[in-house]
């Protein structure tokens, strides 16, 4: 019997080629006793902004499950050592000389530091994501709030190589997609937190279902027996889950809830 249903949202719950794959969810396990979950790269703030319902009805593993909410409780709270983050911020001048932008994402806020190329700005306004909630610091000392995610934004993907390795010991490079990547605490990922919450509500791997498509998925749809890798994605063509699906929210009715 299924007991914990798992979904990330980009390219999964919100998919540009199936935008009804995805909706309905929380709502389509109310009153089930299943218990939803979304683990996404997103803050808190964008995900009630997109899921409303799920501030209320779902645990929330956000910025790949650096901080883990359920009913607004922290269920795990993995930030950035602060040192880590004022070292990491210190190697960071003649980089962005070269036009590397730097956003540093708190529970509520994400701040910039100094002066930036506008990468950083430009990528917030295109999605959506946190605009409204950036600040400008003049340096990483005025961040008050634990820091969970730090974006790095480059034209010389090279620097990624660089920074993924350089910071092994103390981040894990969570995403990288074209002209940015991301960075948590070292040992966070989607997986970790899946693990955490199916510890503390007792859901066996056996009774997890997880849904993905990115390479930050691939921990979290390792940790449960019932893994799906959206249809043509990364997850799908690397074989990491037990199944594919093109319909999250036909797949959760048909095997979770056993509806046709």
């Amino acid at each position: 019997m299924i007991k914990l249903v798992c979904c990330d949202i980009d390219n999964t719950l919100l998919h540009k080629n199936n935008p009804a794959s995805g909706k309905g969810f929380p709502g389509v396990l109310d009153n089930t006793g299943i218990l939803p979950m979304i683990a996404t790269g997103r803050s808190v703030t964008d995900v009630a902004r997109l899921f409303p319902d799920a501030v209320k009805n779902a645990v929330i593993a956000s910025y790949d499950g650096a901080l883990v909410l359920f009913n607004g409780s922290k269920i795990s709270d993995r930030p950035v050592d602060v040192n880590i983050v004022r070292a990491f911020a210190d190697g960071f001048p003649g980089n962005l000389k070269a036009g590397c932008d730097v956003i540093y994402y708190g529970a509520t806020d994400c701040f910039t530091v100094g002066n930036n190329g506008g990468r950083a700005e430009r990528r917030l306004a295109a999605d959506d994501t946190m605009r409204d909630h950036l600040k400008k610091v003049a340096s990483v000392a005025e961040i008050r709030e634990p820091v969970y995610k730090i974006s790095v934004f480059s034209e010389n993907t090279s620097d990624f190589e660089y920074l993924a390795a350089d910071w092994a010991s103390y981040l894990n490079c969570v995403f990288r997609n074209g002209s940015w990547c991301e960075f948590v605490s070292a040992g966070t990922d989607k997986g970790f937190a899946l693990g955490v919450v199916m510890e503390k509500f007792g859901v066996t791997r056996a009774e997890a279902m997880a849904f993905g498509d990115g390479v930050n998925d691939f921990s979290m749809l390792e940790a449960v027996d019932f893994s799906f890798a959206i249809e043509g994605s990364a997850a799908d063509k690397e074989d990491v889950a037990e199944f594919v699906t093109s319909d999250v929210i036909r797949t959760i009715r048909n095997i979770a809830l056993g509806l046709k």
